[in-house]
């Protein structure tokens, strides 16, 4: 049976923003110091964000910088009504293209400076579709533009991942989370949820066009980076 935690056109997934929360300790901080870093920058003139459901980044980035234009992209219509329902707060509103399709098959227009992709990549299974989307996160970049990502980091076969699940799980049942619900999230890993060590993601954000990349958050094995586009890279 799928985990309908992890199936986003299931209706389950609306209590989404009630959770995410609970399972991820400063869930917060991986869009606050995102913004942090990008005010470092004068001009931010248009977003890409990749998994945009739930409207996290939207409404982060969106309070931050109310002239960019935002180009949000999710395979779940559930997930988009979602963000769509977050931005009504938000004024001035942003101007927000919305798509409700697969990124990889998406054609697009233009180049973006900055692009996001926060907690989706560990929800594909074969490593060459990370990479193929991570190559078109890059090649839809400006040169010097920059990408922040997002994922479960883990080496599944590592023999340090028992106890790593096992501090998460504390974490979870601290914030109230239930026993029932850390089993189905544990139970995920593998089946629904694919983690990669941060190590192969980092060599495969080089591989894609990326010359520098930078963590910014680590909780458990959620680990946020930035990975900046080289200058002339086509």
């Amino acid at each position: 049976m799928k985990n309908q935690q992890h199936d986003w056109h299931h209706p389950i997934v609306s209590s989404y923003q009630n959770t995410i929360r609970q399972k991820i300790i400063g869930y917060d901080l991986i869009y606050d110091m995102m913004t942090h870093i990008l005010h470092s920058y004068s001009t931010i003139d248009s977003i890409l964000i990749v998994g945009a459901g739930g409207g996290q980044e939207l409404f982060s980035l969106g309070n931050a910088f109310p002239s960019a234009h935002f180009t949000a992209i999710d395979t779940s219509k559930i997930m988009l009504q979602l963000a769509q329902k977050r931005m009504e707060s938000v004024n001035p509103p942003p101007r927000i293209e919305w798509y409700e399709r697969d990124f990889l098959s998406l054609k697009l227009h233009h180049r973006f400076d900055v692009a996001s992709c926060h907690l989706v990549i560990h929800f594909i299974e074969e490593l060459e579709q990370k990479k193929a989307l991570l190559q078109k996160m890059a090649d839809s970049l400006k040169d010097n533009g920059m990408l922040f990502i997002s994922s479960i980091n883990a080496d599944m076969s590592a023999l340090t991942f028992p106890l790593q699940c096992k501090y998460w799980q504390s974490s979870m049942l601290q914030n109230n989370l239930s026993e029932e619900h850390w089993l189905r999230f544990e139970q995920s890993f593998g089946t629904s949820t694919y983690p990669i060590s941060l190590e192969l993601l980092t060599d495969l954000l080089y591989d894609v066009g990326f010359t520098k990349v930078i963590p910014y958050f680590k909780s458990h094995m959620v680990e946020a980076l930035v990975a900046i586009k080289k200058e002339g890279n086509k």
